[in-house]
């Protein structure tokens, strides 16, 4: 493994989309905004540059990851990434504790996806590279353990492979973790390789042998990758029968600007079908992924594209025949208010979605980013708010990536940012809107 970071790492973008500039925070009317927690806390064992969602368990604890950072800091140049916990107390002071330092060459590096919970309690994650000599990245699982100092031990249930035209499980995870079933199976997707270099789209199963890797479906299959290429910006989901629902950042019909993927079970395995292809005009670049309200409409974002060439929020309806219909709810303007959406979408139990997007104000090149509310209305338009701006501030954060989550009171809202704060390092930040 390099002593630096690898041209495609997680870190080097973001460090490339982030102006690292100190500004004092004003006051933002309508929500309240704390800072929980600013990376790091110590001597370099913390972790830093968050960009994955957060996850509670039952008692109100939360759990995330950052990219960089932990005990590794020679692997890495910097750390290899960790798996951390925020602990509140009874007077709602939160503690952040590192679970897991991930070491390249052992079990990962830089994971850049958020966590998810099995029905047995144990977490489940990816990292985008290390875990190996093709540095391809892995999908691992913390198991809790109180044995452990941490209370958590990690182990790597699979490595993935990163070298041209070998690689047919995939390599480099990226920004998607995985989705899990009612029979306890993973699923996830990749960036690169795969039989067409496209990436894949995979499931785990749990056997007595360890767990088994099996492809639903390999990207770029179809001439000038019209089936969509590079589905790892975010996680995929499921639908009550199983199916799997995704976004690829390109690809597609026309001009190829990402596409919305549905992966069915046949008798005859897995079948991808179109949801909808992007042009331009309608959205360009889904890399957030996508959420399902009540009655089975689909929701998400794209980065670019729309009326204003800012990112759109769009909904996906489906129609008797199979089809689906796409309606933009909301075309993001340029730049205060936000611009190029991000973070896949979370949806409320009334109906609002909320996400993150870049844009707004402070050094940051074209805005240090924003968190920001969509609310139906019963004429059917949706009234769009920014909750928060993001000013690159010692008590502030920079360009948050990941989506905000809801404790179970539903009245705060959870998430991370990749810059800023005390060390510039990230934040985790609690919103009352």
């Amino acid at each position: 493994m390099q002593g630096s970071l690898p041209k495609s790492s997680p870190q080097v973008v973001l460090v490339v989309l982030a102006i690292i500039l100190l500004t004092t925070i004003p006051s933002w009317a309508g929500s309240m905004f704390v800072v929980l927690h600013s990376f790091p806390n110590d001597d370099g064992n913390d972790g830093d540059l968050p960009t994955g969602s957060l996850v509670f368990d039952a008692s109100g604890n939360l759990y995330g990851t950052a990219t960089g950072g932990g005990t590794y800091i020679k692997a890495c140049d910097g750390g290899c990434g960790v798996v951390f916990k925020m602990t509140p107390d009874a007077h709602g002071v939160w503690t952040e504790s590192v679970l897991h330092s991930f070491d390249a060459d052992v079990d990962g590096a830089f994971p850049a996806a958020g966590l998810t919970f099995g029905a047995q309690g144990n977490l489940y994650g990816t990292t985008s590279s290390g875990g190996g000599d093709n540095d391809g990245g892995t999908i691992f699982e913390l198991k809790s353990d109180s044995s452990s100092s941490t209370g958590w031990t990690v182990s790597v249930i699979h490595r993935f492979c990163h070298s041209i035209h070998i690689c047919k499980d995939g390599s480099n995870p990226w920004y998607a973790g995985v989705v899990i079933d009612g029979a306890g199976r993973l699923y996830g997707t990749t960036r690169d390789d795969g039989i067409h270099q496209g990436g894949v789209a995979y499931m785990l199963t749990a056997t007595n042998e360890g767990w088994k890797e099996t492809i639903l479906y390999s990207f770029c299959a179809k001439q000038n990758c019209e089936d969509g290429y590079r589905a790892a910006w975010a996680t995929p989901i499921l639908d009550k029968d199983g199916n799997l629902y995704g976004t690829a950042q390109a690809g597609g019909t026309g001009n190829a600007d990402g596409v919305v993927f549905k992966l069915s079970h046949t008798s005859s395995g897995w079948k991808e079908t179109f949801l909808h292809s992007f042009q331009g005009p309608d959205g360009s670049t889904p890399i957030g992924g996508l959420v399902f309200d009540a009655e089975g409409d689909l929701y998400g974002t794209t980065q670019a594209g729309g009326k204003n060439g800012s990112g759109t929020v769009f909904k996906l309806t489906p129609a008797g025949d199979g089809s689906w219909k796409h309606t933009i709810l909301y075309d993001f303007p340029q730049y205060r208010k936000g611009a190029g959406p991000v973070s896949t979408l979370m949806l409320d139990k009334v109906g609002n979605l909320y996400g993150t997007a870049a844009g707004g104000i402070g050094p940051c090149s074209g805005g240090c980013g924003v968190v920001y509310r969509l609310a139906p209305s019963s004429s059917g338009k949706w009234t769009y708010t920014v909750l928060h701006r993001f000013t690159d501030a010692t008590n502030d954060g920079a360009e948050a990536y990941a989506t905000p989550v809801f404790d179970k009171t539903g009245k705060h809202l959870y998430g991370t940012t990749a810059f800023g704060g005390t060390y510039n390092q990230g934040v985790v930040y609690e919103i009352t809107p």
